[in-house]
């Protein structure tokens, strides 16, 4: 593994398990095994380990978001991935209000990623409603509401249910699945309906 991209990976777990905040690109160096010199061969600052995490973020969301043949990727399975990602990169779900605030770059980032996940929601929706796995919602203030709760809460989950737990951890994931699949039952049909009414009854074991 090449070095730059050591220093992505060693960042993504410091930051997961001790906060964005502490983290210092010497904290950084050190758990990589490199001079900090080394370290700023490859990025300036720790703003910029950030960004160039959460351009990751967001392509290997946009990767499970890309057209599939549903066949390919049940309802289950595609919040599971989803929810994988939230999780592994967690450190952005909680802190990311503190982080786009003090990057104003991130900030830009972060707004243009959920005007995309907007725009990615409803094509994925049409697809769904075509192929039977969802009902039409016909007007666009519903549509805008269904796509915005989604949303504020897979984007904040972990900050509300982990702020009520002694221990935070995975387990604010399989609460925050058990969120989604409620919020999709509603709108959903055939096949996929079974699987979320299964899904929530099992209380939430896929």
């Amino acid at each position: 593994m090449k070095t730059k991209e050591r220093i992505l990976v060693t960042s993504v777990d410091l930051f997961n398990r001790n906060g964005v905040v502490p983290m210092t690109t010497n904290h950084i160096s050190k758990a990589v095994g490199i001079s900090p010199g080394n370290l700023y061969f490859h990025y300036d600052n720790k703003e910029e380990i950030l960004r160039e995490l959460f351009k990751r973020m967001c392509k290997e969301t946009y990767q499970v978001w890309r057209p599939r043949r549903s066949v390919e990727q049940p309802s289950l399975r595609f919040i599971d991935e989803n929810f994988e990602l939230y999780w592994k990169y967690r450190f952005f779900h909680r802190e990311m209000y503190a982080l786009r605030r003090k990057d104003a770059t991130l900030g830009r980032m972060w707004r243009a990623h959920i005007k995309k996940m907007m725009t990615l929601m409803e094509l994925l929706y049409r697809r769904w409603v075509k192929e039977g796995h969802m009902t039409l919602i016909k007007s666009k203030a519903e549509m805008m509401y269904v796509s915005e709760s989604l949303l504020a809460m897979a984007t904040t989950f972990l900050q509300f249910f982990e702020s009520a737990e002694t221990q935070p951890g995975k387990k604010s994931v399989e609460r925050g699945k058990r969120h989604v699949a409620r919020l999709l039952l509603p709108y959903a049909s055939g096949q996929t309906r079974d699987d979320l009414e299964k899904f929530i009854a099992s209380g939430g074991h896929s």
